[in-house]
């Protein structure tokens, strides 16, 4: 997903929202920085380049700049940012709802994630 579809498909489920399009890009920027940094730091290869975060400027991004999650979990950014949206809006049952959607997705991510890219034989995890 681009920032372009993300933004579209916020507009078609939040019509006339009065959110202004550079804090929407700042949210995805935010929400890419988050990713890059619980899911992918130490990731290489297809991640290095893309990602709202990556992105130069302080305003609005590129449409067709690539966002971080891959499909099917791209999924997630019209869900984060409805319950961004909302949460300005002061708009609580619907946040929650959205949150909830967005939160399914990113634990679903993070399990698939875990499953593609195993730690390497004989890591020790510390707690």
């Amino acid at each position: 997903m681009n920032v372009g579809e993300a933004l579209t498909t916020l507009d078609a489920l939040r019509p006339g929202s009065r959110v202004a399009p550079e804090t929407r890009c700042r949210w995805l920027r935010e929400l890419d920085g988050t990713l890059r940094l619980r899911f992918f730091r130490k990731s290489s290869g297809a991640w290095e380049s893309v990602g709202a975060d990556l992105a130069q400027g302080d305003g609005r991004l590129s449409d067709d700049t690539v966002l971080l999650a891959p499909a099917p979990f791209d999924a997630l950014y019209p869900h984060y940012l409805c319950a961004m949206n909302d949460a300005a809006l002061g708009e609580t049952d619907r946040y929650a709802g959205e949150q909830a959607q967005y939160n399914s997705i990113l634990a679903e991510l993070s399990a698939w994630l875990r499953r593609e890219h195993p730690p390497c034989p004989g890591a020790q995890w510390r707690w």
